[in-house]
């Protein structure tokens, strides 16, 4: 069955009249009669009862008319998806991000994109930086967002959106956190046990460079993927922690949130947009812009 043929049998069916069907479908009588008689060959019953005076539709006929109704909506239904789907209107959008982005990004970047573009569905995996990358580059996803910088190179393509610096995080009964000072200089921790991040996440590497700078070689502990868990680790009162400032406006831990007094680490840490760009369909490019536009003037 093809659909010329189901346009023909509606056309029909509504009218009941050969002439007024074939007036409607910008065809001429006799081949609209030798469509329809193919089209009851195919079904194997007559859809039609046909005398010299009137044309009704017989018991099959009525079966299959509001079925030949849904399937026309169907197809049409599914043609505007598809064009729609052409135009980057409609589809899917799988997000690899950090937690971290669930705290600043993603409640600015997401509702926006729905508004422009609410036909496409979006899911949403949380990964720390590591496994996003990965699932990027394997096509488990097709954006992500990770911290930036990135502990090893990679082929796909980092847009940072937002720069941070990086915070000095002691418990709340620590000297420090008591001096009533804003500001310290991190080798005033020196001493004492910092939180690490895995060798596979660039605030690893971060929190070495910070170090250094300081003067000092970190006694470093309880390695974390997540940055909240570092700061409930330092509530805990097991060491402290170097994390992006974000984190300070959104947490309620017991714990001290300190800018360091360290030269030019305005932009240290970044959240970055991430894509393969050999992979890169119409609605990442969508995504994108959404976040360029929003975020990356932040910068």
């Amino acid at each position: 069955m093809e659909l010329r043929q189901i346009h023909q049998f509606l056309a029909l069916a509504e009218t009941l009249n050969f002439r007024e069907a074939a007036e409607r479908l910008h065809m001429s009588q006799p081949p609209l009669s030798v469509s329809i008689r193919k089209l009851e060959e195919e079904i194997g019953l007559p859809l039609f009862e046909r005398t010299t005076r009137q044309v009704a539709l017989t018991e099959a006929g009525e079966a299959v008319l509001p079925e030949l109704r849904k399937a026309l909506l169907h197809l049409q239904q599914a043609r505007r998806y598809a064009l729609e789907a052409g135009a980057g209107e409609r589809g899917q959008l799988t997000l690899g991000s950090v937690g971290s982005a669930t705290l600043s990004l993603i409640p600015q970047l997401i509702p926006e994109f729905r508004r422009r573009y609410p036909g496409i569905a979006l899911e949403l995996r949380e990964l720390p930086s590591s496994g996003v990358l990965e699932l990027v580059e394997n096509g488990g996803a097709d954006v992500g967002l990770v911290r930036f910088p990135l502990p090893q190179p990679t082929a796909l393509k980092l847009i940072p959106l937002v720069w941070e610096p990086m915070m000095l995080v002691v418990p709340q009964d620590s000297p420090l956190a008591q001096s009533g000072r804003s500001r310290v200089h991190l080798a005033e921790v020196a001493d004492q046990p910092l939180i690490d991040y895995p060798h596979t996440e660039g605030l690893h590497y971060v929190l070495l460079q910070l170090c250094q700078a300081a003067g000092f070689v970190p006694q470093l502990v309880h390695s974390t993927t997540q940055v909240q868990a570092a700061i409930s680790l330092v509530a805990c009162g097991l060491g402290v922690a170097l994390v992006p400032a974000l984190h300070a406006r959104n947490s309620s831990a017991p714990v001290c949130f300190l800018e360091l007094e360290t030269p030019h680490q305005e932009r240290t840490v970044a959240l970055a947009l991430v894509y393969n760009p050999d992979n890169e369909s119409r609605v990442v490019r969508q995504f994108r812009d959404v976040a360029v536009e929003l975020l990356a003037a932040e910068g």
